[in-house]
């Protein structure tokens, strides 16, 4: 099992580059003399500051199955300091092979950069493989593919994972469930956590597939499959952290290390990678409540076993505490928390309470699906993974 990555956004300084054909860009690069005056003024009053020359790649390309970065260049005037940025935008996947459903890993790094550059000077601009390796980062989606063993247990993976949120350090605790039950997603401004079947997102229509720019590669191998009736039942996760600030303080978290900009070669690991993804992945798996609604449980055992634990006292006792389980089971812990807390919201701790300790006097939760994830993203496999 490989984990690594796959979209990303490498800042390179001007000096560190040099564009060749500057009719590529739109407009056409046409960068002002710094050291002019009268231009910085004119820039300035033009342009407010920022000027923006962008090379997308020709839909030819993708029509030929080849997959190019995009390219954008930041001219920017402010506080008497001037910068003109490269920020080069692609899919390490994509870029080697032109699909995202292979993983690279650390030893497909140095071909990495050599295919990205080759690409770059087609594109009219030269960087060294030296300056690619140590270009600053400002984009980073960590992903891995799970593979289940059928479409029904991602699809029920999928749908259980929807009942679950997140932790308060959210800024934004907003979750899509959408593409016809296929993806589940957890965001703020700056991060996200998503889950969705990689294949089946490949089909969609333009503008509803979660996974960004899907290439002539990837329709062709998931059209294929379909047609054939075998498409892998793989739910693809990625963590995608948008800004150097959220790379920073997310990868401070879960490594330990605190840098203030990370470079293209030290984020290109497994280990790393690994090592990310699980942490997020526990953080939702360490909810109690979360925990419950990924587990299976039978429904008669529980009310069998509630009502010999409250035999011979009032039943509304019984009924809050099942109550509060089915729904959390059957809508979610965040219905659930809006539910109890609307009137007063130090309500929801207290209930929390007596749900937690209701799932643990109770229920006998059937783990397996968390244990056959969990394994897979620690790349310890749990075995007999198809009696999910």
């Amino acid at each position: 099992m490989k984990i690594i990555m796959d979209t990303i956004v490498l800042t390179i300084p001007v000096g560190h580059y040099e564009i060749i054909d500057r009719k590529k860009f739109k407009p056409f690069f046409d960068p002002i003399n710094s050291s002019d005056y009268n231009e910085r003024i004119l820039f300035l009053l033009e342009n407010r500051g920022l000027k923006k020359y962008i090379q997308n790649p020709s839909v030819t390309f993708r029509d030929q199955g080849i997959v190019y970065p995009n390219l954008t260049l930041e001219e920017r005037f402010a506080r008497k300091e001037y910068s003109c940025n490269l920020k080069i935008s692609f899919s390490c996947p994509k870029i080697l092979w032109g699909q995202s459903f292979d993983e690279p890993v650390d030893k497909n790094f140095s071909q990495l950069v050599y295919t990205l550059a080759m690409r770059l000077l087609d594109m009219g601009v030269s960087v060294s493989e030296e300056k690619i390796k140590t270009a600053i980062v400002q984009t980073l989606h960590y992903a891995v593919n799970i593979p289940f063993d059928s479409q029904e247990t991602a699809r029920m993976f999928l749908k259980r994972l929807s009942l679950t949120q997140m932790q308060a350090w959210f800024e934004n605790n907003i979750k899509t469930f959408s593409n016809d039950g296929k993806a589940v997603r957890f965001h703020t401004k700056i991060f996200e956590i998503v889950f969705y079947l990689k294949y089946y997102d490949v089909l969609e229509a333009k503008g509803r597939s979660v996974g960004r720019h899907t290439t002539k590669q990837e329709k062709e191998i998931a059209k294929k499959l379909k047609k054939e009736g075998n498409v892998p039942p793989v739910v693809r996760i990625e963590l995608r952290f948008n800004g150097k600030r959220s790379i920073r303080s997310h990868l401070k978290t879960t490594l330990g290390i605190d840098k203030s900009e990370w470079i293209f070669q030290e984020v290109f690991n497994v280990l790393k990678s690994r090592k990310t993804i699980l942490h997020y992945w526990k953080q939702i798996i360490d909810d109690p409540l979360n925990r419950a609604c990924l587990c299976s449980f039978s429904e008669n055992d529980i009310c069998e076993s509630a009502l010999r634990e409250f035999k011979g006292k009032k039943i509304r006792i019984v009924a809050e505490s099942l109550g509060y389980f089915f729904i959390l089971k059957n809508l979610g812990a965040k219905r659930l928390k809006e539910i109890v807390s609307q009137h007063n919201r130090k309500a929801w701790y207290d209930k929390r309470k007596i749900i937690i300790d209701f799932l643990n006097r109770f229920v006998d939760q059937d783990d397996s699906l968390i244990k056959f994830v969990t394994g897979v993203l620690e790349k310890t496999p749990v075995e007999n993974a198809s009696k999910i």
